[in-house]
């Protein structure tokens, strides 16, 4: 019955808030705590005119591509953050550390975290969706700290929130490696990793999704092979003018994203529903070895997984392995 649907509804959304408030206080915000009074969308009469999410729009779009001035003149640098890479030391012969948020690592300083990931939500699009991500604390036992995109998702007007890398300095070589992996836990819905070999912030992007399991730490592998380009919002296909190979070798930034598409738009998110939502990350890292049994057997461990709580496993064969 109708009353039924909206009572478990109700419930979905409590477990799914549950998840947002998980895991303890922040420790350093995202874009919204790290800006003055000075930015130009924060101050005279655009302060006054402007309303709210104008305003966040404003700030990360400035966040990655720079002042007003910086966007327009092509020759004046945006903004940058150091280029990752260093050798996992638990695995120095196939594994290359990109990012890791765990305690005293590098990437959870404060300074270096504000200059190096923001939020960026279908706001900049005319959406309602409202994201933060910031650093939070973790048991001991499990890290102390990791990376956290959690707010409200709304799918009218946009549908996406995200986590996203400004551009490195230097593009990141990771010809040598065969994937991208992630230390996640998220609250049962699927995600995406977008990965970029360009600057340009409307240019050719690609786009592999990967499931998540609520309350359960995963390591998931996302094949470079499972990579599909995406160029305004649309899968482009072989054989077309646009199409080409990633170019692993001259990697740009990296973003992870909730949205109501999988590809594009013409593939709908399965798991997708308006309301809270959380991803926490503790590492990126790049791996070799695609060919390893505990990487063949990895999809299996999610399914299992999903088995014991009794959940479907919505689409199984979009989502990467999770080991």
């Amino acid at each position: 019955t109708r009353a039924s649907r909206f009572a478990d509804t109700l419930r979905s959304r409590a477990s799914r808030r549950s998840a947002v408030s998980r895991s303890s206080r922040p420790v350093v915000t995202s874009a919204k705590s790290r800006d003055g009074d000075d930015a130009w969308w924060a101050s005279g009469i655009f302060s006054a005119l402007l309303p709210p999410r104008a305003k966040e729009a404003a700030r990360e779009i400035e966040y990655f591509g720079g002042s007003p001035l910086q966007q327009i003149l092509p020759w004046v640098p945006g903004p940058r953050t150091d280029s990752p890479g260093r050798p996992w030391a638990a695995d120095k012969e196939n594994q290359l550390l990109l990012f890791d948020f765990t305690e005293n690592s590098p990437d959870a300083d404060a300074v270096a975290f504000e200059k190096a990931w923001g939020a960026l939500n279908d706001v900049v699009m005319g959406g309602r969706s409202e994201a933060s991500v910031s650093l939070v604390r973790l048991p001991e036992a499990e890290g102390g700290m990791c990376a956290k995109l959690s707010g409200v998702v709304e799918g009218d007007g946009g549908g996406f929130v995200s986590m996203r890398s400004r551009n490195f300095q230097q593009s990141s070589d990771l010809s040598d490696y065969d994937g991208v992996r992630l230390d996640v836990r998220g609250d049962g819905r699927r995600y995406k990793l977008i990965a970029r070999d360009v600057e340009d912030f409307f240019g050719l992007a690609w786009h592999a999704s990967f499931d998540t399991v609520e309350g359960e730490w995963l390591e998931v592998d996302v094949p470079f092979a499972d990579l599909k380009p995406i160029l305004r919002a649309d899968v482009v296909e072989e054989n077309t003018a646009d199409f080409r190979a990633f170019r692993k070798d001259r990697v740009k930034s990296l973003q992870l994203m909730l949205s109501k598409f999988e590809l594009g738009m013409g593939k709908r998110n399965p798991t997708f529903a308006s309301g809270p939502f959380a991803l926490e990350v503790k590492r990126i890292r790049a791996y070799k070895n695609a060919d390893d049994p505990q990487t063949r057997k990895a999809p299996g461990v999610l399914e299992a997984a999903r088995g014991e709580r009794g959940e479907d496993t919505p689409g199984s064969t979009g989502g990467s392995a999770a080991r």
